[in-house]
């Protein structure tokens, strides 16, 4: 996915990715599935399992 992030930035094409994380609740209630992203605010925490699953893939790599 990171390869495929860096192809679509070389070439300035939109690109999403789906993530997969072990989801415990499936809710957002435990955060177990967080991964880290960028926002215009800095790097945050996005749950996966409420949040995603899928993310624009230059915040995510």
């Amino acid at each position: 996915l990171a390869a495929a992030a860096q192809l679509a930035r070389r070439h300035g094409v939109p690109c999403q990715v789906s993530l997969e994380e072990f989801m415990a609740c499936g809710v957002g209630g435990c955060a177990g599935c967080t991964v880290r992203v960028r926002t215009a605010e800095g790097d945050a925490m996005k749950r996966v399992c409420v949040d995603g699953p899928v993310f624009d893939a230059l915040k995510v790599f």
